[in-house]
């Protein structure tokens, strides 16, 4: 092979590809007799890598799939550093070509990214014939090549199988590999979804999108696939421990003018009591002059009697009933000067998360159900992310075992709950594997017990339960999860039919099921009684299509969108699937909603006497065993469920439970779903594509091959890189607002609260919003939880598009209300005389400010604490006001509540 045939092709070749053996010996003459010299001259040296498919445009679309390479001598780019085992500091991969069916004679010609396309082509192939060429390819830009063909019709399809690649020995020793893009940087009409890699093991990348030269004290720590909305230049560096930082690999990114989609999941507007829910998506053209509107909504009180997208404030921007629907439901928004509001104010309040849609009715004329629209995104193809660098080996710091405790309990009790981990030589495994041995502890045998000893039940006794549990159990990671159940599907005594038997067994099905398979959650939600009536699925009769009557929606709508699936489909990271027109797919319609209500009829009270169909309504309450069917009751006919599925007429109710559930359950969102849902209450409230992506990975398989194990998914979440990372914790998007009822668990136990001698925690009512905590277990205002996972609090973090579900509860009232509230705990106990619930202070009171700082610093903040809040109340402790030399206790109570209060300790990390 002469020098013009390696580096540009001959036309005379026609090669198949080759085997392992021949491809490794061919590329390495190849190589060494064309461009030895110039890579040589670079300090590089050749690595073979085991043959990979790095590039078939004949497969599907993607980096590196479909389409070909267009006619016309258009470059596209293809990123090989990172893939195929090739390393990013590559500078050039030995390849073989392979050119597949051409619509016509031509020729390709291949280069570096960020360089001219070169002038001699590197490949010839006739029309309809298959062509093959043994080349090295030079990198350039973020580890990529270009490609270009010359033909006068159609595009090429390419296929490229890399072998090896040359990069600089030395350096692989002294220096952090540089990262790669993939895609890689260039001109894009959709919003690219960019993989930052670096072949460094244990590397981390930090990048910036501002301009700024990125270092490991600078920019965002790259933790998954980066959604790029704008024009962007991306910059990123590698560094890893024991070795110099990588240079910067820099990027330009242009994107065309594109659309945005904003989105708005509708819920009853403030004291509305309504059952109604709605969602919402706002397209907004390129030019941002007008935007498209379609939302759905159901279960309103009554017609709709006016509908508007309002402003800060409450003007009308867009009165919806002016507009006229187009064939396909969207309604056209011009986007002019309305309600005091310029142009580009508005358009600045939309991108700011504050411009919402509401629905009025005559029973709730200020507006029924509302949302506020969020900017989203989405794409159309996925990309699964590449693998976390490994975490430090075991054991755990004090710091990693603290910040644990913190998402997997209530919070520590002391330093010897830190120090039980801290001391296992193999991490946290041992620690989970003893909570999940540990036995459950029935809230219902605790109404049992109180109801024998002559108490009138009521919810308090279903709160003295809860709080000895959550403070003092054993199963603290049982009883966080269960929390967590409890606020995805939401059962509340708000409804004034909700037993406090009822509430208690549902308690313990949900902690019985937290260690388990989400299936049988499913399935033993679906049936509790409680949950029944809640949601109307007891005594949901079969209907009477004929006279008008069909069967409650209400548990086939909140089973989908609420508890499994959601409302649009996602990727197996949690991103939105959007469909050509750039709009999310929805899950479900109508049409499905009313098929699962007619899977969910004929079910009631258990026990019942089924001599007589009508008994099906002639009922003694049985709020401890799961409700039972009556195939009397249950609609018999065929029934649309989820992608087109039918369940065939004629089946039972249990038939027809089981296969619905079935589809519920192996439905690709559910992993996702679930994992977004459970980390935002566990860990952090924006969980990156990436983990949730490791997350679902682990719903779907266990390992074993089982879906859906949720000790599992629990250990995916709490052992994930990102929860245990420590670089992650200054991120400004990362960590959650503590919710107020974990606030107070965290308290009791870090103060080691002792109830009274009967042993009976009355911590009847936390709600009051004045007075409180505007929360309390089992009591939320609506299906909705107290906060829904997808609320954006207007202004800034909607700007930097993140979701902050706790602030939805954190106004000036309640952040005051609970400000009086735990003084009044942590200076004169909880509950009332003579049941009050004391702190215990003695293992604080005789230490010393420093380790008393030491003390309160690891148990509330897993040493999380700045040095400048430090400083403050170093200071405050040095202030001899601070102090009662009447009561050793006083020193000890100011400075925790000072730590209560700050934000520092409220802002979970």
């Amino acid at each position: 092979m002469n020098e013009g045939d390696a580096v540009h092709g001959s036309a005379r070749s026609r090669r198949r590809p080759l085997t392992d053996a021949r491809a490794g010996a061919m590329a390495l003459a190849a190589t060494v007799a064309l461009a030895g010299a110039p890579l040589a001259g670079q300090g590089t040296s050749y690595y073979t890598v085991a043959p990979c498919r790095l590039v078939d445009t004949r497969g599907p679309a993607g980096s590196f799939g479909a389409p070909g390479i267009a006619g016309g001598g258009a470059a596209r780019a293809f990123d090989a550093a990172g893939q195929c085992g090739i390393s990013t500091r590559a500078v050039a991969v030995s390849a073989n070509v392979t050119v597949v069916n051409p619509p016509s004679t031509g020729f390709l010609v291949f280069g570096p990214a960020g360089a001219g396309i070169p002038q001699t082509s590197t490949i010839n192939f006739n029309a309809g014939r298959v062509r093959a060429n043994n080349v090295m390819l030079e990198l350039g830009t973020a580890g990529a090549f270009l490609a270009a063909a010359g033909n006068p019709t159609g595009n090429v399809d390419l296929i490229v199988d890399v072998n090896g690649y040359f990069a600089n020995a030395a350096q692989e020793q002294s220096t952090a590999a540089p990262p790669a893009f993939n895609p890689p940087p260039g001109s894009y009409a959709v919003h690219p979804q960019v993989q930052i890699l670096s072949s460094t093991p244990g590397a981390q990348i930090f990048y910036t999108t501002d301009g700024s030269t990125p270092s490991s004290s600078h920019g965002t720590l790259y933790s998954g696939a980066l959604s790029l909305n704008a024009t962007t230049t991306l910059n990123a560096v590698a560094t890893a421990t024991g070795l110099a930082d990588s240079p910067v690999t820099t990027g330009q990114y242009s994107l065309a003018a594109v659309s945005t989609l904003l989105l708005a999941q509708m819920v009853p507007q403030g004291s509305s009591l309504s059952l109604g829910s709605g969602s919402a998506s706002l397209v907004l053209s390129a030019d941002q002059a007008s935007a498209v509107l379609h939302y759905t909504y159901s279960n309103l009180s009554g017609p709709i009697v006016a509908q508007h997208i309002h402003g800060p404030g409450g003007p009308i921007l867009f009165d919806i009933d002016t507009s006229v629907p187009d064939a396909m439901g969207g309604r056209l928004w011009t986007i002019v000067p309305a309600g005091g509001f310029s142009v580009p104010q508005i358009l600045a309040a939309l991108f700011s998360g504050q411009c919402y849609i509401n629905l009025h009715t005559a029973m709730y004329p200020s507006g029924e159900i509302k949302g506020f629209f969020n900017v989203a995104t989405g794409n159309q193809s996925f990309m699964p992310p590449p693998a976390p660098p490994a975490l430090p080996p075991p054991p755990a710091t004090q710091t990693d075992a603290a910040r644990f405790l913190m998402q997997a309990t209530y919070g520590p009790t002391s330093p010897a709950d830190v120090a039980a981990i801290t001391s296992a030589p193999t991490g946290f495994g041992p620690w989970l594997a003893g909570q999940f041995g540990q036995p459950l502890t029935s809230h219902l045998a605790y109404i049992d017990a109180a109801r024998a000893a002559g108490e009138t039940i009521s919810s308090n006794q279903v709160m003295e339960s809860f709080w000895r549990q959550a403070v003092t159990g054993p199963d603290q990671l049982r009883q966080r999860v269960a929390l967590a159940l409890s606020e995805i599907m939401v059962i509340s005594d708000q409804n004034a039919n909700v037993d406090p038997e009822g509430m208690a067994r549902y308690l313990d099905v949900l902690e019985s099921d937290a260690f388990g398979n989400f299936r049988q959650l499913l399935e033993d939600v679906t049936l509790d009684p409680t949950m029944g009536v809640y949601l109307n699925m007891l005594q949901n009769d079969q209907g009477d299509p004929a006279n008008g009557i069909n069967p409650n929606e209400n548990y086939a709508r909140e089973v989908n969108q609420l508890f499994s699936i959601g409302l649009y489909k996602l990727n197996p990271d949690g991103t939105l699937i959007l469909d050509a027109t750039g709009l999310p797919i929805a899950t479900y319609n109508q049409d499905a909603v009313k098929g699962f209500a007619a899977v969910f009829t004929g079910w009631t009270w258990a026990g019942g006497d089924h001599s007589d169909p009508n008994n099906f309504y002639n009922y003694s309450p049985n709020w401890r065993q799961p409700m039972e069917a009556w195939p009397e009751h249950h609609s018999p006919g065929t029934k649309l469920l989820l992608d087109g599925v039918v369940l065939p007429a004629g089946q039972t109710p249990q038939q027809d439970l089981d296969a619905a559930l079935d589809l519920i359950f192996h439905h690709p969102n559910v992993g996702p779903f679930i994992c977004r849902e459970l980390i935002q209450r566990l860990v952090t409230s924006n969980p990156s594509p990436a983990y949730l992506y490791r997350c679902a990975q682990a719903f779907a398989n266990d390992g074993q091959g089982v879906r859906g194990n949720m000790q599992s998914v629990l250990a995916a979440i709490l052992l994930d890189y990102e929860a245990r990372a420590a670089t992650f914790v200054p991120q400004p998007g990362y960590g959650k607002l503590r919710e107020p009822i974990v606030r107070l668990g965290h308290l009791l136990r870090a103060t080691s609260a002792t109830p009274p001698a009967d042993n009976k925690w009355r911590i009847w009512d936390t709600s009051d919003a004045g007075y409180g905590l505007d929360e309390n277990p089992l009591r939320a205002p609506t299906v909705f939880n107290f906060f829904e996972p997808t609320y954006v609090q207007p202004g800034a973090i909607a700007q930097a598009g993140l979701v902050a579900p706790e602030l939805k509860i954190t106004t000036d009232t309640t952040v005051f209300g609970a400000a009086d509230y735990l003084h009044d705990i942590i200076y004169y106990g909880a509950a009332f005389d003579p049941y009050t619930i004391f702190p215990n202070y003695s293992s604080m009171v005789g230490l010393a400010d420093s380790s008393l700082l030491d003390y309160l610093n690891l148990v509330m903040m897993a040493n999380g604490m700045s040095a400048q809040m430090r400083s403050i109340l170093e200071t405050a402790l040095a202030d001899p006001n601070f102090s009662d030399p009447n009561d050793a206790t006083t020193r000890v109570r100011n400075l925790l509540y000072l730590i209560e209060l700050s934000p520092e300790y409220v802002a979970q990390r």
